[in-house]
């Protein structure tokens, strides 16, 4: 969903102001550990808990609960005073945080999933919040969002004269945004100021309580192509919520649930920030170094050095297929390797390395294909898989797929997070697919492959950003919960 993204100015008023009060570019002191959860609503407007000062707790630990849903997973986030809740794609793979918002009802263009149903959008209020305020132009989320040269860029776009722009005192708010994603998504918004609470806890140990984040700089946004809810941007930049809350210095982690769990608030499983998050990576985790990207410095990018297919026992794996150069390295124009993206649902592998992937699939696998289901759901390998009783997984004797990894590390992947069952048990034969895709070339340089949030169900992911490495360890993250 989100390979990698572009931004630019619009100089053109695209959308009416949602705020009359202004914001200060302040930063206020962050803890340094934060435990999130992607889960669905959960409200922190709790009586009978105290809400703390965050600048206060330099050992504080930030737990909420995550969901999967059925194209990536999804975090709660508590914008304004009181709270006003709202559910976001957790992305790697962009930077900039933003909610439906405004005083008209949210519009999105070719919105075609669940979302879009006949009930209206959330949309935060920011009349209904005594914190709101919108962003200035010279603040350094507003250069970031319109990606300028020049750091005066926004404050002349805003009307701005000279002697007010350069001396920094210009009161002009920053100017409607385009934020545009991978696969032609977009939004268009306005920079808005206001407090995140999130549950925290001293040392990840004693009982939660509500914290608060003052000063969040956030898109209000009222249109959008192809994105029907809000994104909470976990990339490197300014503009991400890691980045703001002050744990780029540290990383994070998470552990997706199974899809089976899709639409289930009941379970839940923890996303990480900070301390915690690489104090529990220890025994079994298996390290890749973190590669970096001069076109876009901002994103989490691996090698793959290639793939290898195993026995339904385990074992006895097939030869590595070898990855071409461009997935094992970034070259010098930034361009290659993979991006680890929680915004994209599918892993994306170039041609003709994917062509070769498949291949070695419907040699190893023991089953027949199901050409009719390959169409229907325009998955490339589904094959008829025997089965009694869902979930099947005893019967199944698809090999298992494992990743090579830049500096030896090998990741072999559940293979729930590698198949799927598309169709109901019928005749005691259940049709499993292939949940890999084709990665589209489009000749524009950028990532040479993506690693998805699918292929990441039930794998335990840390980003070190102390080390400049990411780990993997595959596990049941309903237990994490």
């Amino acid at each position: 969903m989100h390979p990698f993204i572009y931004i630019y100015i619009v100089l053109l008023c695209i959308i009416s102001s949602f705020f009359n009060s202004q914001a200060t570019d302040t930063k206020s002191q962050i803890p340094n550990s934060l435990v999130l959860g992607l889960s669905h609503v959960r409200s922190l407007n709790t009586p009978s808990m105290t809400l703390l000062n965050s600048t206060n707790y330099d050992f504080l630990d930030i737990i909420e609960p995550v969901t999967a849903y059925t194209d990536g997973y999804l975090l709660s986030l508590n914008l304004g005073t009181p709270p006003q809740v709202f559910q976001v794609y957790l992305d790697t793979g962009s930077d900039l945080t933003w909610v439906p918002c405004g005083t008209t009802s949210y519009q999105c263009m070719e919105c075609v999933n669940d979302h879009s149903s006949s009930k209206p959008t959330p949309m935060f209020l920011p009349t209904q919040s005594s914190s709101s305020t919108m962003d200035l132009c010279g603040s350094r989320f507003c250069v970031d969002v319109h990606s300028s040269d020049n750091r005066f860029d926004p404050c002349a776009a805003a009307g701005c004269d000279i002697p007010a722009f350069t001396s920094g005192l210009c009161p002009r708010p920053c100017p409607p945004f385009s934020y545009t994603y991978g696969g032609g998504a977009l939004v268009l918004g306005s920079l808005a100021r206001d407090s995140v609470t999130l549950h925290g806890s001293i040392h990840g140990i004693d009982p939660l309580s509500p914290v608060e984040f003052p000063g969040f700089s956030f898109g209000c946004v009222g249109s959008s192509i192809r994105e029907p809810i809000g994104i909470a941007g976990f990339g490197k930049g300014t503009l991400s919520l890691p980045s703001q809350l002050g744990f780029l210095g540290k990383g994070f982690s998470h552990c997706f649930l199974g899809f089976r769990f899709a639409r289930n608030p009941n379970v839940t499983s923890p996303l990480v920030m900070g301390d915690l998050a690489l104090s529990a990576a220890t025994d079994g985790f298996v390290f890749t170094p973190m590669l970096r990207s001069v076109t876009y410095p901002n994103f989490y990018y691996i090698g793959l050095e290639g793939v290898s297919l195993l026995g339904d026992d385990g074992s006895g794996a097939a030869a590595m297929a070898a990855a071409p150069p461009s997935l094992s390295s970034v070259d010098p124009r930034g361009d290659g390797g993979v991006l680890v993206d929680t915004g994209t649902t599918y892993t994306h592998l170039p041609d003709p390395f994917y062509a070769s992937l498949l291949s070695s699939l419907s040699a190893a696998a023991p089953y027949e294909r199901s050409r009719e289901l390959e169409a229907r759901t325009d998955f490339d390998r589904c094959f008829r898989v025997p089965c009694a009783r869902a979930p099947c997984a005893a019967e199944d004797r698809l090999p298992a797929i494992s990743l090579h990894l830049g500096g030896g590390a090998r990741l072999t992947l559940p293979k729930l997070s590698s198949y799927y069952p598309v169709t109901a048990v019928r005749d005691s034969v259940v049709v499993k697919c292939l949940l890999f895709r084709r990665m589209d070339d489009g000749g524009g340089g950028g990532p040479g492959a993506v690693l998805g949030s699918f292929q990441m169900q039930n794998v335990e992911v840390v980003y070190d950003l102390v080390a400049g490495r990411v780990g993997f360890l595959p596990r049941d993250c309903a237990l994490r919960a």
